[in-house]
């Protein structure tokens, strides 16, 4: 199955999100969707006149359609084995069945075991080139306490979506504390998630560079 450390694609923005039916569909098919959002698609539970399913966006404007012998049922104890088709909703001719665990599908012999199905998906979205690829968001943070234990806490630069210029400007800020007298007393991260301890006359401040947020390359 997907790397369950790897960044996930970002949550469908719409409408339906606060609706309760949607909401008790996402947290039943929670286990799928979280799998998918890891391959990296981004994956949402589509209501369609009375028809439930679980869709996944591919990078060249297609979808998968992911539902059961019918679609899905609200109790996901009661799936009859998964059935998987590419589709777009412009193109009636991309029409691609993908996986097909149902009674009489290819891949019967793996019923209602999330884990093939998803180790498919991935197999499939990997070899056309279809899942996105996702830049990390990072900023400049900087924590802290004053000598009299005030909470310091505030955003000093960002968000970049290119490391190089976040690690130049985690640079600066650094750079900028010495000048004014801090002393580093720990560091650690080297170039990658770089992090630095400072003291000056009683406070203590960290300065590092945070993970917030994912966008599509």
């Amino acid at each position: 199955m997907s790397n369950h450390l790897a960044q996930m694609a970002p949550m469908p923005v719409h409408g339906n999100t606060d609706d309760p039916l949607w909401r008790k569909l996402w947290n039943a098919y929670e286990p799928v969707i979280t799998a998918l959002r890891r391959i990296p698609l981004v994956a949402d539970v589509e209501i369609c006149g009375g028809m439930f399913g679980i869709t996944a966006q591919l990078t060249d404007g297609s979808h998968l359609w992911i539902s059961s012998v019918e679609e899905l049922p609200l109790d996901p104890t009661e799936v009859e084995g998964w059935h998987v088709r590419r589709a777009h909703e412009d193109n009636p001719t991309v029409d691609e069945l993908v996986y097909n665990s149902t009674e009489d599908g290819e891949h019967s012999q793996n019923a209602n075991n999330v884990v093939p199905l998803v180790q498919a998906i991935a197999a499939f979205v990997a070899q056309r080139g279809l899942a996105p690829k996702l830049i990390d968001l990072m900023s400049v943070q900087l924590d802290g306490v004053t000598k009299d234990h005030r909470r310091i806490g505030k955003l000093v630069q960002g968000p970049f979506d290119d490391r190089n210029a976040a690690v130049k400007e985690y640079g600066y800020a650094t750079h900028e504390l010495m000048e004014r007298g801090w002393r580093c007393i720990h560091e650690q991260g080297g170039t990658d998630w770089p992090l630095t301890i400072w003291e000056l006359k009683g406070e203590i401040v960290t300065v590092y560079l945070a993970h917030v947020g994912l966008v599509s390359a």
